[in-house]
């Protein structure tokens, strides 16, 4: 395996350093000006700031246990990268590794369930008048419905979103697989979206031991988002969300009014490794779970025969297509060469792409 230089994290210039102890085993707490949820490196405890300076010890913290090491998440990775039809199996290989830092992030699991009543509009037409004074006419007719879901609504306990590659990526529904086509133009396939994940699922009562086993202790990364402003953000995002479902049930929305019932919210510290690597001079990144030892979001080059079996496949279609045409112009009274000449030439723009793919792309 390459060998991997560790990046260390940036320090933060200008940024007011403060401590105060823990509520548990009296320990400093060092956090940086902003922050608001600090988690104790010694036993564990996570102590709230509210805005008005008061310390609330945060009771619903929960951890992801930590499942692989680094050099695990760096063979999830590799993997990854070596399968798959748009990835090359020799990628692994000819990557350099250029860092692997682990991460522990916190998130507040907003637990709640959404109730939505929509009215709206459906545009629609009818046959109106008989004879020679038939005709058709769109008319709107009155439509009504309701919908309620209930969420484990993830947010991001700190203010950037990009302070970490691919967090942002982690929500449901966002694009989290970027394939890199280079100047291919063909770009048919390969990216993906992230999938629905309960994050309260699999989490255990927080426990500082079980990151000390795995040495992730010293990468917990403190909140700054109080529960309050969480919860807010999450209300607004599932009435976007709701919104925007509402405008797939009727031509026209007229109204929809959509009310939250927040049960409580939870606090929930994800183990993650930031991984980079360089290829052909470029770089590209990956995020492995660390609790589900997985790929979460990544970043890679498509391989050569990739875009050769594209270009083959849809060169093939041409060529088959104008065979067809050829052989139905055969036997009218005008025959013409142009199809049989278009024909050959889409195959060989597959037989010299492939060719040129194979002796002189890497």
């Amino acid at each position: 395996m390459p060998e991997i230089n560790d990046s260390e994290q940036p320090e933060k210039k200008n940024a007011n350093i403060h401590d105060i102890s823990c509520s548990k085993c009296g320990a400093p707490l060092i956090y940086l000006e902003g922050e608001a949820v600090i988690t104790c490196e010694y036993c564990g405890t996570t102590t709230m700031l509210t805005e008005r300076g008061n310390i609330v010890t945060v009771e619903s913290h929960y951890l992801l246990t930590p499942e692989i090491s680094r050099d695990e998440a760096l063979g999830i990775a590799s993997g990854w990268l070596g399968s798959g039809f748009f990835h090359s199996k020799k990628l692994p290989s000819r990557l350099k590794w250029r860092k692997t830092d682990p991460v522990v992030i916190p998130y507040w699991i907003i637990r709640c369930k959404a109730d939505t009543i929509w009215r709206g509009q459906n545009k629609k037409t009818r046959t109106v008048g008989s004879g020679d004074i038939k005709k058709k006419e769109t008319y709107w007719e009155p439509v009504n419905g309701s919908f309620s879901k209930s969420y484990t609504w993830p947010i991001y306990a700190r203010e950037d979103e990009d302070e970490y590659w691919g967090i942002r990526n982690i929500e449901p529904g966002r694009k989290c697989v970027f394939p890199d086509w280079g100047k291919f133009i063909l770009r048919l396939g390969g990216s993906g979206k992230a999938k629905n994940r309960d994050l309260l699922k699999k989490s255990s009562d927080f426990s500082i031991e079980t990151l000390i086993d795995t040495g992730m202790q010293n990468h917990i990364v403190n909140g700054q988002i109080r529960q309050e402003r969480a919860e807010l953000s999450a209300r607004d995002r599932i009435l976007q969300k709701h919104s925007k479902e509402s405008e797939g049930k009727a031509t026209k929305i007229t109204d929809c009014d959509t009310t939250i019932d927040i049960a409580g919210a939870d606090l929930v510290y994800m183990p993650l490794w930031e991984i980079s690597y360089t290829f052909n001079e470029k770089i590209y990144n990956v995020l492995v779970d660390g609790s589900e030892a997985r790929v979460l979001s990544a970043e890679y080059p498509v391989g050569k025969w990739s875009k050769a079996v594209i270009v083959d496949i849809l060169t093939f279609i041409l060529t088959a297509l104008f065979l067809l045409f050829g052989f139905t112009q055969s036997n009218s009274e005008t025959p013409s060469n142009l199809p049989w000449f278009l024909a050959g030439v889409s195959a060989a723009v597959g037989i010299f792409y492939s060719s040129i793919t194979a002796f002189f792309m890497k």
